[in-house]
């Protein structure tokens, strides 16, 4: 067995995959997060490998128990009682397959694999909170990783508002004086980006508790860290930032000579974000880019409206299994004419509507129901309980309340942002998160865990790579059939063989789009043409599908299917609309088939 270094190894290895995930400069479609993704994977099967190959200590729970372990080398992992909701949303998949709701039935694929690595998560956050001062060095890695991450990021944004191109180090970004700039780093989404700054502002709390950085540097990292979240003009902050000062002010003790000056700091923080936040466009013109207002923010056109009244008439169409699983684009594509103009999602931004949308309201109530009773359980009432066992000043209870309050604030923060978005998509924010529930589940209910054969984890480690190399070469194809339709629109000779669909695959559907982009509208096409259009144009919502998918039904006598696939145009994409009602205005000028649709289309600038 190696030494009890590989225990520190493992958490190195994990902290220096998520910083990773966030810093990788490669966004490569169709999957942009693909590779961050397959990073953080990676990071937690060879984190859990390292962990299991190194003698055990003694666990807390044995330590109070007096129970010693029969060898100094037994290996324990704990399987919380959490494993239910990853094992209950596949099991639910799975059924959903059987009812013939997902077709082809390797569209599950992917999404098991995520949450089968989120349970892995789990059972390795859960037995990284298994060993005495396993769980402080894991909570410090993950904040250090996090507020790493979000240090580099800030310097990238501040690169990409100067204009410089520093690629491929960082993400060009080309200043437009006309086009406000939300500057997102290697993050690409300036939301997930926000989220990361939070992330970074909970392992701060969490140096600051230990006495790892001074108030005067956690004061001054902390007011570079809420600029960076302003410069994402992301709306979430407006929800954390008074929710993380509450929440931290809480958490300073009975001593009102010591906690003011700190409450103190934290409200200067708060009103520093406020004043930054109102006063971003003056900013942003005097340091020469263009940033958004408070008002382009609340009174501009809401586009998640929208997207929360189509899962909304999802899940009341199928109430009870909803649409499918990553169903929500096809069905959104369905209804998106019944609703006012919104945008093409392939989710709802908001993950209890997507859940009802997708897996039906009995699943999504047990699910964020259970959530919010093992929330309150873990991190408010047995935080309670562990601030009053903090007055002990043992350092045993400060480890607990400290680890505890970074998570609780990173939970706080997921959570809101899963108001808006939908971040647990990502496998890079899903599986720390995974991580994170699986510590505080066991610092709640402590167990001793479960004896393993490291033999049997190291196997399945070998599994795992050798099954995420498969899946990466596969995504290869995919990417490589992208290219080949990129070279054909550049004047290129197509190469065919890339986009003919291989025997298998865990990504067919991009296969069939490379199908669709080749068809040509015509008279006459056959009722199995039609059909294969009808079949998988509702998969890809993008503009240019459904303008083939309206000329395909012009052209062939179906022009109120056209028009309902024009008006579903103009409600998903109405910023490139205009275009599209330019060609069928020149189109109806010369084919009355044309003409008959375009009549019925909305104006030209319709909102």
């Amino acid at each position: 067995m190696a030494s009890a270094k590989e225990g520190k190894l493992a958490l190195i290895i994990f902290a220096v995959a998520i910083f990773f995930s966030y810093a990788h400069p490669y966004h490569i479609h169709p999957y942009r997060t693909f590779y961050h993704d397959l990073i953080i994977c990676l990071g937690l099967l060879s984190a859990m490998a390292f962990f299991v190959i190194r003698p055990s200590s003694v666990s807390e729970f044995e330590s109070e128990s007096g129970f010693a372990p029969a060898s100094r080398t037994t290996v324990r992992l704990r399987f919380p009682a959490l494993l239910a909701l990853p094992g209950a949303i596949i099991l639910l998949i799975l059924l959903q397959v059987a009812l013939g709701m997902i077709t082809p039935a390797s569209f599950v694929a992917l999404p098991i694999l995520y949450l089968l690595l989120f349970a892995l998560a789990m059972v390795f956050g859960s037995s990284l909170a298994l060993e005495q001062g396993g769980l402080d060095m894991a909570v410090s890695a993950i904040a250090l990783a996090s507020l790493l991450a979000a240090s580099v990021s800030l310097v990238f944004q501040h690169i990409q508002i100067l204009g410089l191109d520093a690629t491929p180090v960082v993400m060009y970004i080309a200043k437009d004086p006309a086009i406000a700039m939300r500057p997102y780093a290697n993050v690409a989404q300036p939301n997930q980006l926000a989220l990361l700054y939070f992330f970074a502002l909970a392992g701060l709390w969490h140096f600051y508790r230990t006495r790892t950085f001074s108030g005067f540097s956690s004061i001054a990292i902390a007011a570079l860290l809420l600029w960076g979240a302003v410069l994402t003009q992301s709306r979430i902050g407006w929800i954390l930032v008074p929710l993380f000062f509450a929440y931290t002010a809480s958490k300073l003790g009975t001593s009102k000579r010591k906690g003011t000056p700190v409450i103190i700091a934290m409200l200067a923080l708060v009103t520093l974000y406020a004043v930054l936040t109102f006063c971003l466009p003056q900013i942003s013109q005097a340091i020469g880019f263009s940033g958004g207002s408070v008002a382009d923010h609340v009174g501009g056109r809401s586009e998640r409206t929208g997207l929360w009244q189509t899962a909304w008439q999802l899940a009341a169409q199928h109430p009870w299994l909803g649409v499918g699983w990553f169903g929500f684009g096809p069905g959104q594509v369905s209804v998106g004419a019944d609703f006012t103009s919104s945008t093409y999602a392939e989710h709802a931004h908001n993950l209890p509507l997507n859940l009802a949308a997708e897996l039906g309201w009995p699943a999504t109530i047990l699910i964020m129901g259970g959530l919010c009773w093992w929330f309150y359980q873990t991190c408010i009432r047995y935080g309670k309980s562990t601030d009053k066992a903090v007055v002990k000043s043992t350092a045993e209870n400060n480890a607990k309340s400290t680890a505890l309050q970074f998570c609780t604030l990173s939970l706080f923060a997921v959570g809101v942002h899963s108001m808006v978005e939908f971040p647990l998509w990502y496998a890079f924010v899903l599986i720390p998160v995974g991580v994170l529930m699986g510590m505080v589940h066991q610092l709640r209910w402590p167990a001793a865990g479960t004896v393993v054969r490291p033999g049997i984890v190291l196997a399945g480690f070998a599994i795992g790579c050798i099954l995420l190399a498969a899946v990466t070469l596969d995504y290869q194809r995919v990417v490589t059939g992208f290219k080949s339709i990129r070279d054909v629109s550049s004047g290129f000779e197509s190469k065919e063989k890339f986009l003919q669909k291989p025997a298998f695959t865990l990504f067919p559907q991009f296969f069939e789009y490379f199908k669709l982009t080749r068809i040509k509208p015509r008279e006459g096409m056959s009722a199995e043409e039609i059909n294969y259009m009808e079949t998988w144009a509702p998969r890809f919502g993008f503009v240019h599908i459904l303008n083939i998918e309206a000329e395909v039904y012009a052209l062939n006598g179906q022009p109120k299917k056209a028009a309902r696939s024009m008006l579903t145009l103009q409600r998903l994409h109405p910023i490139p609309y205009p275009e599209y009602y330019d060609y069928w205005k020149a189109k109806a000028e010369q084919d009355p088939r044309y003409q008959a649709v375009f009549e019925t289309m909305p104006a030209r600038d319709a909102p």
